[in-house]
């Protein structure tokens, strides 16, 4: 069974003659010739929801009686609620409630409204645009699709003045039932590029949606020779169903009113498809032995020889003479399978070879990490000696403690992929030989790199493949396929999943309507009251801390803290640092002062690449362990280790700059000290060493003095981040 939603060129009305707000153009002339051209203006969908609501009975909330009936229906549908009263006296009257609300795209329909979704106003784009990393404009910068060579290629094929809208899929087969069965969905999603990456990666903003059911058939009613073939047909017939829409709309284009207002003629073209290999092989239609992308001997895979990119029109043109019977000589070379029409034959400006996208989970992260790189270390060195090493890491609030090691993890998850990276190299100096300890570091380096936000000009031509990530759908399953087959009765669940889903996409829609209209706020933009901290002058692009406005221990007695914290010279480095802020005499510290003490700070880090807005947020603890009460484990102790700007000119020279040290107390003097600043106790690490061959990274033990670990206090505004240090076990191997 299929149950779609396919057309992209939505029907659009006239505009009033009285646009309900001052119309601003937003486009750009990046491309030499007019693209992405206005031809009039339109409301959104927003705008004319708004209207039928003012017109109703019940006003903006309507069938709503008020804001608390929706809120519990709303409530009521989501997955994850915790218990409440009830105000309905049944199911069906909730859900002929929400029946009665605009639906969205429903099931066999023949809308949707990505590219008019008035949510991504601020996501959106409309023509290629290029980003360089210099004035000299030699290096070109790529992170989202439209700063791509691939929508510069296909604009100068469309008249003057259209707006491409590159169509990107994603399929994959799941299971429903988790312990019994073999009830399994093949759903199929659909997004458009002109949304940012990062609003498509975010399933609550819906930039990725539901665009139908693959059947799961075991075609019973055939002979089982004849049953592989048809399952290939099958999927090329339905995926041409699906697609049908695009061939025309790819070729003449089609008005369509976009989130900014504007009405302009776009063109939905296929241009990726996020897929693992066996879907891969089953798209182009290529035996599961061949490689789906280039043409390649089955003799020479696995030599490090060049091999051409297989061709879309060389493809169709063997599969003819096969079906023809003409011949079947470069059928059989090319490794095709029986499939007369793949569904990609007539789909215009598309080369699916090219829109086969590298899949971070499946090749890098399970491929060559956990199949091929984990696999050799542990046969090399060990599991218990690997496992051991990962039972020893020391705690960090960024990383994943792996208490019972690795090699006893049966289900592997790309998160846990992406925790043992962070680590595994280090890890492996001097359980293996030192030129896989280099293979390693090398290996996890070109995840790293390939996992970049942004690219440069050659390294890819349609965006960067963390926009085109399987595990996005692997993550999109839960809302569109798991939690419809769990709210059915398990019988004809496919038919009660539509109906579910469409539920759920109505209460999506009225929410992002209310939020849109500011009858609700966003939740999204609700953050806990925090006390922003300004970084001293010490040097310039210094980092901003936030910490809580009161103090969790406050009025502690310096003695207290000294011996729950151990700060064993707390006074003197205290002492010092008033010594050298405060003018002499005026303050002296002792153990009968009373401090405000806190639990962690928190920092806001600018995007490592400096191409994006996004921040990341580090948490640096301080926190001593204690017991819990009952048979809840005890807490132990968490003293984070940082690196502190040490150098005035460390923001130019890297890590030469920086000193690592150990965040024992965080802390505030009362104010007749003369000191209002946010202080810490940290204890000294010794300075960088040069970097260990081949692991490439340095040493650092306690900075001792008499015996004793060589502590300070320094305003917050010298920490610059938090860092994980990883022990060195033993010397590498010859």
């Amino acid at each position: 069974m299929v149950q779609l939603r396919t057309d992209l060129t939505a029907p659009h009305d006239s505009l009033s003659d009285d646009p309900p707000m001052d119309w601003e153009a937003d486009l750009d002339a990046a491309f030499d010739e007019p693209a992405g051209t206005s031809l009039d203006m339109h409301h959104t969908v927003f705008e004319q929801l708004q209207q039928q609501q003012k017109a109703g009975d019940f006003g903006m909330f309507g069938p709503f009686l008020d804001q608390q009936e929706w809120e519990l229906a709303d409530w009521l549908m989501t997955p994850t609620r915790e218990r409440m009263g009830p105000l309905y006296k049944d199911n069906r009257t909730l859900l002929q409630k929400i029946d009665k609300l605009p639906q969205g795209p429903t099931w066999k329909c023949r809308t949707i409204t990505l590219i008019g979704n008035p949510d991504f106003h601020d996501a959106m784009k409309y023509v290629p645009e290029r980003l360089f990393s210099d004035e000299s404009e030699e290096e070109q910068i790529i992170n989202e699709m439209w700063t791509a060579q691939w929508w510069w290629d296909t604009q100068e094929k469309l008249p003057t003045g259209a707006t491409i809208a590159p169509v990107i899929l994603a399929s994959d087969k799941t299971h429903l039932s988790q312990f019994s069965g073999d009830k399994q969905a093949w759903p199929v999603y659909i997004s458009i590029g002109n949304i940012c990456k990062a609003v498509r990666r975010q399933t609550l903003k819906r930039g990725m949606i539901l665009l139908g059911y693959l059947p799961v058939t075991k075609l019973e009613c055939l002979h089982e020779h004849a049953r592989k073939g048809a399952r290939f047909r099958l999927f090329h017939y339905v995926m041409s169903i699906l697609l049908e829409p695009l061939i025309e709309a790819g070729k003449k284009g089609g008005q369509m009113t976009c989130a900014d207002w504007h009405i302009r003629m776009v063109y939905p073209i296929l241009s990726a498809y996020i897929a693992d290999f066996p879907e891969q092989c089953l798209i182009v239609g290529v035996q599961p032995t061949d490689f789906p992308i280039c043409e390649i001997d089955s003799d020479d895979q696995g030599e490090p020889s060049h091999a051409p990119f297989r061709d879309s029109a060389h493809t169709l043109s063997a599969l003819k003479d096969w079906v023809t019977e003409v011949s079947s000589e470069e059928y059989t070379w090319l490794g095709l399978r029986p499939i007369p029409k793949p569904f990609w034959a007539e789909l215009p400006h598309t080369d699916i070879f090219s829109c086969l996208m590298p899949d971070l989970l499946h090749q890098l992260h399970k491929g060559v990490f956990k199949d091929h790189l984990v696999k050799w270390c542990l046969t090399h060195a060990g599991a218990a000696e690997i496992d051991q090493r990962f039972q020893c890491m020391p705690d960090h609030p960024t990383l994943r403690y792996f208490k019972k090691g690795i090699s006893t993890i049966t289900q592997w998850t790309g998160h846990e992929f992406k925790e043992m990276q962070h680590i595994f190299a280090s890890l492996t100096y001097g359980a293996v030989y030192s030129e896989v300890t280099a293979v390693a570091r090398a290996v996890i380096d070109f995840i790293y790199y390939a996992s970049y936000p942004s690219q440069s000009t050659e390294t890819l031509s349609k965006g960067t493949p963390d926009g085109f990530n399987t595990e996005l759908s692997e993550r999109l399953h839960i809302d569109f396929a798991k939690e419809g087959y769990r709210a059915s009765n398990k019988k004809n669940y496919i038919e009660q999943m539509v109906t579910y889903l469409t539920r759920c996409d109505t209460i999506h829609k009225f929410t992002a309507f209310l939020i849109w209209t500011h009858a609700i706020p966003d939740t999204d933009e609700v953050q806990e009251p925090v006390e922003q901290v300004p970084a001293a002058t010490v040097a310039a692009g210094a980092p901003t801390w936030s910490i809580a406005k009161r103090a969790p221990w406050p009025k502690t007695p310096v003695r207290t803290l000294i011996n729950n914290h151990g700060a064993v010279d707390f006074v003197p480095a205290l002492q010092a640092y008033l010594n050298a802020h405060v003018p002499k005499g005026c303050v002296t510290a002792s153990v009968y002062d009373f401090v405000d003490v806190y639990k962690q700070i928190i920092i806001d880090l600018p995007s490592p690449q400096q191409l994006t807005d996004e921040t990341q947020h580090d948490t640096i603890r301080a926190t001593p362990g204690h017991p819990n009460p009952g048979r809840k484990k005890s807490e132990p102790d968490h003293f984070d280790c940082v690196l502190v700007h040490e150098d005035g000119v460390a923001e130019d020279v890297g890590i030469k700059g920086y000193r690592a040290a150990r965040v024992r107390a965080l802390f505030r003097q009362p104010s007749w000290f003369g000191c209002t600043d946010t202080l810490a106790y940290i204890e000294w690490f010794t300075p960088f060493k040069p970097p260990v061959v081949p692991l490439r990274m340095s040493r650092v033990s306690y900075a001792m003095r008499q015996g004793r670990r060589q502590a300070a206090v320094i305003p917050i505004s010298y920490i610059r981040r938090s860092c994980a240090l990883t022990p060195i076990f033993g010397k590498p191997h010859q």
